[in-house]
């Protein structure tokens, strides 16, 4: 499977992306107060399996890519997309697009306060935890930082210094920010163009884009390694943001309204159920490492991963709808709806977790295991509690 033929396969779905409407006439825009409980029910899920994966416990091996060569994180960054498409549509219809415009910076604003606190809790607590008690994963969390600690705060309010963990946000934010524009494209030329610049630079980022636009110069002079930006390539994790942008906007606002081919369904049930086989197989024996590793990796948006996550999404719209408005799912929408408060905590959490080790790669005992997970995702929920009865203080006063 080569770039160019994932390439053609996927500006041949082109038209599918901006069709998937009935033929009749669109809804009429739900008021912006109403929610799709499906959708928060699929985000919580993805906060919580995302952090059973960045744990440094055993519960990681469960979570961390268990339904193929996909994590959470490309459904977290693809439905965050897909919601701010739905959302700003039904402001624009309502408000027009300036209004729009305000409530994406108004967003954006506050995605990069809380970033903020929590950079502030890694430059400080943190890292002086890694300092005092020799805590080997805190100091490569933060290795520039301790390195060069004024550039390394500058660098890091411009986003140009994203350590793992912390740089997730980051990346949210510099969507975000595009969002206007890819709107305004669209709005000229129609969401297809979006897709397609979208989709060039992602297959330039296979070719190493994000390499040869940092070997070019340094913007704002503040010399941070290349290790030190990040560990997702944002010029290929665009496509998922600028995919979940489209359909947003385009596609109607509850699930059962979009009716794909059953020829569709059919092939993505085959794909997932294939690529599931493969992730839990010695693939790499029966295809080239480098190229195995290539096409599937996850920091670059490989375009298995690509393929993968787009079979998946169709299999979820087809049949996740019933599943996410059981008894047993329906409580991660509290998650699901404090999405931004409850993340930070995850992250907070997780590096907690790391400092009970000394060790550069954290191997906790059982039962600090146990309690690190009950405590954690006991966190989370009375996070999520709390912000929601912040939001109703605020709607009654």
């Amino acid at each position: 499977m080569t770039y160019a033929s994932n390439m053609q396969v996927m500006m041949s779905a082109l038209p599918a992306i901006t069709e998937l409407q009935p033929s009749a006439a669109p809804p009429k825009p739900a008021t912006p107060s109403k929610r799709l409980i499906e959708l928060d029910v699929l985000r919580g899920f993805l906060l919580f399996w995302m952090t059973l994966t960045h744990l440094p416990t055993r519960a990681s091996w469960v979570s961390n890519q268990t339904f193929g060569f996909v994590s959470a994180a490309e459904g977290f960054i693809f439905l965050a997309g897909f919601m701010i498409g739905q959302l700003e549509s039904r402001i624009e219809e309502k408000a027009g697009q300036l209004a729009t415009v305000r409530d994406i910076s108004r967003r954006t604003l506050r995605i990069y306060i809380y970033h903020a606190a929590l950079l502030v809790f890694a430059f400080t607590i943190v890292a002086a935890i890694g300092i005092s008690f020799h805590r080997l994963a805190f100091q490569n969390l933060l290795d520039y930082y301790l390195q060069k600690p004024r550039e390394a705060v500058a660098a890091a309010a411009l986003l140009e210094y994203r350590p793992s963990l912390l740089d997730i946000l980051p990346m949210y934010i510099v969507f975000m920010i595009f969002t206007p524009l890819a709107r305004s494209i669209a709005r000229r030329w129609s969401w297809k163009a979006v897709i397609a610049i979208s989709l060039v630079i992602w297959a330039a980022a296979q070719f190493g884009l994000r390499g040869w636009v940092y070997r070019q110069g340094d913007i704002f002079g503040l010399s941070v390694p290349q290790n030190a930006t990040g560990s997702f390539d944002l010029y290929a994790w665009q496509l998922l943001w600028m995919v979940g942008l489209a359909l947003g906007t385009t596609t109607p606002l509850r699930a059962h309204d979009i009716h794909f081919p059953r020829w569709l369904i059919t092939v993505c049930c085959t794909v997932a159920f294939i690529f599931l086989v493969l992730r839990y197989s010695p693939a790499d024996h029966w295809i080239n490492a480098d190229l195995y590793g290539h096409l599937i990796d996850k920091w670059k948006l490989g375009s298995v991963r690509v393929v993968n996550f787009s079979a998946l999404a169709v299999v979820l719209v087809r049949f996740g709808g019933p599943i996410a408005r059981s008894r047993l799912f329906l409580p991660f929408a509290s998650l699901g709806q404090a999405s931004l408060e409850v993340f930070c905590v995850h992250v907070v959490f997780c590096l907690a977790g790391i400092a009970l080790s000394r060790d550069a790669d954290p191997q906790l005992p059982a039962w600090q295991q146990i309690c690190l997970v009950t405590i954690t995702v006991s966190a989370l929920f009375l996070t999520a509690h709390a912000a929601h009865k912040r939001t109703q203080k605020k709607l009654t006063s």
